[in-house]
């Protein structure tokens, strides 16, 4: 009779171990489910900002080529007018400066004004930084 008890009381320990075991299993798939769940969400918020990023260095890189464009037009159109109406003072400007002549080189040598000296001075850095870049 005791046996039996004993062998009752193993019964009942190993079904609320089992159902113990089981409770326990369905809070870790909750828990995985949640988790899962939260992993998809971050993913997807990820992905939408790569694409924001991603569009916005497109339109950033079409607006540099198009100010990229307009600049060298407008280099090349103050070349024109530099050389149609400066004639050799502006030329001989340009060449100075190349050889590494001062804004007041320039004044002295080329009868520039200071403040055309110093846009031709200007041009030319700016010329040399686009050269740079390509």
């Amino acid at each position: 009779m005791e046996s039996q008890w004993i062998f009752n009381l193993l019964l009942v320990l190993q079904f609320l171990a089992l159902i113990a075991l089981v409770v326990w299993a369905l809070t870790l798939s909750k828990r995985l489910a949640r988790m899962k769940r939260h992993h998809s969400e971050v993913e997807l918020n990820q992905k939408k900002h790569v694409q924001v990023l991603a569009s916005g260095s497109i339109g950033m890189g079409r607006r540099l080529v198009a100010i990229e464009k307009k600049l060298n037009l407008a280099v090349e159109k103050q070349s024109e007018l530099l050389s149609k109406e400066g004639g050799v003072s502006y030329n001989r400007a340009m060449e100075l400066l190349e050889m590494g002549a001062t804004i007041d080189d320039l004044v002295s040598k080329c009868g520039l004004i200071r403040a055309e000296a110093e846009l031709i001075s200007l041009l030319k850095q700016e010329s040399r930084r686009n050269s740079d870049y390509h």
